[in-house]
């Protein structure tokens, strides 16, 4: 074989060393950044639970004021509140709701919606009729994703509702079994007042 033969063919040689070399280098790189991923991916905004500060009872404000993110105000309802059946057409104050540790699903909605307005979170309360039962929810922005806080006996969870009243509604109604017929909105104002409900067909 000839010098220049030699020479052609070790470069061939060389050539596919380095691109078998790079193909399997890419190929590692790749598979580690996948497995990363998995191991390293962010526990669901609305466990409440996992990965989660737990917030002991305190004073009212300090407690409030440790309650900065959704996820812990969850956590905190549900280790410390009981939901109850309480009739009556005026929510609990937060603090009285705070103090009592227990409310129906307005005391809840008043206490939870609080608790965002006070983080600067965009959030509201939902009363919607349906029969001859009221119930309350909260709607707010997480992250720029809307999402809705419902109150039961099985526990206080979260939900994305997406982008309109209407489709909170419905998923509502799916979730319940049932037709919602009037609804009524209210929120925290800036001087910390609860702007009274305008209820409204839907």
């Amino acid at each position: 074989m000839s010098g220049n033969k030699k020479k052609v063919v070790k470069r061939a040689f060389l050539i596919i060393a380095i691109l078998l070399f790079l193909t399997l280098g890419l190929y590692f790189c790749l598979y580690f950044i996948s497995n990363c991923g998995d191991t390293i991916a962010p526990v669901p905004p609305d466990s409440g639970e996992q990965g989660t500060e737990t917030v002991p009872l305190n004073g009212f404000e300090e407690t409030i004021a440790r309650l900065d993110a959704s996820e812990k105000l969850l956590a905190f309802l549900n280790e410390h509140f009981e939901f109850t059946d309480r009739q009556g057409n005026v929510a609990l104050t937060p603090e009285e709701f705070f103090e009592s540790r227990k409310g129906n699903s307005w005391d809840f909605a008043a206490f939870s919606s609080y608790v965002l307005w006070k983080h600067k979170y965009e959030a509201g309360i939902i009363r919607y009729k349906y029969g001859d039962v009221i119930n309350a929810v909260v709607v707010f922005r997480d992250a720029d994703i809307p999402k809705t806080i419902i109150f039961a006996s099985e526990g206080i969870s979260a939900y994305a509702h997406g982008w309109s009243f209407e489709e909170m509604f419905q998923k509502e109604e799916e979730r319940l079994g049932i037709k919602i017929d009037e609804y009524a909105i209210s929120y925290w104002t800036d001087a910390g007042e609860l702007w009274p409900e305008e209820w409204g067909k839907r």
